[in-house]
């Protein structure tokens, strides 16, 4: 019963007992209450309106963030239940509902791994990223025209003897890079990752701007597949130079399509990884002048002393195993390649085929504080894709009668990181690789190459680099022979 029926009971008995003093006092209640009431009324009025501005608030926030995400207003059903005084004031569905649709998390959210953001409605981050890399080469002999020599460290390369241009500088931003990764988490498979990176030596040509596709390749697990460094290189042990071609005695530093498997495990509390791959096979024969029919050579006066060739009569896949040693100190791995090498003369239809391999220990060590020492050693029968920078070394021979006769190559790389302090460090490189050729191999073929890196190296923030490094390079042929490249190279690296 309201207060009011309450007050008109009382008036009603006292009017009753004594009516004249009765109706005077009972008026005066009567619109006591009745004022009161008044007042309440416009109180609650005054809540509703000012809850109501409040949702319109809300409701141009969200429809702002939808708008800037592209997506469509709030449906009119909100927009009702807004325009509804009475549904808010008494803290109905309606209300319940705005409420719900004002705390919904933005269109777009940070995202699991540091750096990404999340695609709306999915649960998968997505990152971008790269840097901006100028690039000036003071060469003290030129590699020759559009080469690729006189933008990177290219052994093979290097000029012999009185060729090349003296004194060449090269201005270049093909180093430039652009990236996209996503990670996507399941309940039973692990993470779903992909990753896709280019820069942009598409073309020797110094100044010719084509991207290249550096990394394509997608994880599930402990699943990988796609274009990716070549099992055979450890990167962790790289050394840190400008110059991207690096050191003479590394790893080359393939991106093979490939299939990878990796397992993590701990033995002796050390963490400890296996990782076996197929990778895409690539031969690189250097072919004897002999083996060609005279018709062949007239029609091509080039052959006369011989030419490398790269056969498309791959059967399997390079085979390779890798074991990864993860302990507080640094990082060290033991790696193998199998592979066969086949070639099939377009003439005479002669097929030969032979296996070879080789085998890698690389790590990087650290030492005092941020410093750290890095290190390659390889050797290996027919595997001389793997080995120093591309192309310097040919795989395998083949005589004058098509026999394959595999090239035994091998080499190592020492470096050494030090840290001034938290933006000034520098790095000094040595590195060395040779090849044994069987004995009717042209004496105008690469037989050991070396190199030397020295740099000092500025990153004022994290984000910016700024350096400059000496190269001092030499490449030996079979006959003795020998070129020598300097090199000063200013560099300038923005990242993103």
């Amino acid at each position: 019963m309201s207060k009011f029926l309450q007050l008109c009971l009382m008036w009603l008995c006292c009017w009753m007992v004594n009516p004249a003093q009765a109706a005077d006092e009972d008026i005066k209640a009567l619109l006591k209450a009745l004022s009161q009431q008044v007042t309440q009324l416009q109180s609650q009025v005054e809540r509703s309106n000012a809850r109501i501005e409040q949702l319109e608030q809300e409701l141009q926030h969200v429809r702002a963030e939808q708008v800037a995400a592209g997506k469509a207003p709030v449906s009119n059903t909100v927009q009702a239940a807004v325009a509804s005084p009475t549904t808010v004031a008494t803290g109905g569905t309606a209300s319940a509902l705005v409420s719900d649709k004002a705390k919904e998390k933005p269109a777009v959210t940070v995202g699991d791994v540091k750096g990404t953001f999340k695609i709306p409605g999915t649960d998968t981050s997505v990152g971008l990223g790269g840097f901006v890399k100028m690039d000036t080469l003071f060469n003290s002999v030129s590699a020759g025209r559009d080469r690729l020599g006189d933008q990177q460290l290219a052994m093979a390369q290097i000029p012999v003897g009185a060729a090349g241009e003296r004194g060449q500088i090269t201005f270049h931003g093909k180093e430039s890079r652009l990236w996209f990764k996503s990670f996507t988490p399941t309940t039973d498979w692990g993470d779903i990752n992909t990753y896709i990176e280019f820069d942009f030596y598409g073309d020797p040509a110094t100044y010719t701007y084509t991207p290249r596709l550096r990394h394509a390749y997608g994880s599930i697990g402990h699943f990988l597949a796609g274009q990716t460094w070549t099992t055979f290189l450890n990167v962790a042990a790289l050394p840190d130079t400008l110059d991207v071609g690096g050191s003479a005695g590394a790893v080359a530093s393939l991106r093979d399509p490939l299939v990878r498997w990796s397992e993590p495990f701990n033995w002796l509390d050390t963490p400890m990884e296996w990782q076996v791959a197929l990778e895409a096979p690539r031969s690189r024969l250097w072919v004897d002048s002999a083996l060609e029919t005279s018709s062949s050579k007239s029609t091509n006066p080039n052959l006369d002393a011989g030419y490398y060739t790269t056969p498309n009569a791959d059967r399997y896949p390079d085979v390779i195993a890798r074991l990864n040693l993860n302990p507080d100190w640094g990082n060290v791995s033991l790696a193998a390649v199998g592979r066969q090498l086949r070639y099939t003369h377009g003439t005479t239809g002669y097929r030969q085929a032979e296996w070879g391999g080789g085998v890698n220990v690389a790590g990087r060590i650290n030492t005092f504080g941020l410093d750290n020492m890095r290190f390659m050693a390889h050797y290996g029968k027919g595997d001389g894709r793997y080995v120093s920078t591309n192309n310097t070394f040919a795989d395998a021979a083949l005589d004058q009668h098509g026999a394959i006769e595999m090239v035994n190559a091998y080499g190592g790389m020492l470096s050494y990181q030090h840290w001034w302090d938290k933006q000034w460090r520098s790095n000094v490189t040595y590195g060395f690789a040779q090849a044994d050729y069987p004995s009717y191999a042209n004496t105008v073929l690469s037989r050991q190459v070396q190199s030397v890196h020295a740099n000092l190296l500025w990153s004022p923030v994290s984000q910016a680099m700024f350096g400059v490094e000496y190269t001092y390079a030499t490449r030996e042929l079979i006959d003795g022979r020998d070129g020598v490249l300097q090199r000063v190279q200013f560099s300038a690296k923005y990242s993103f």
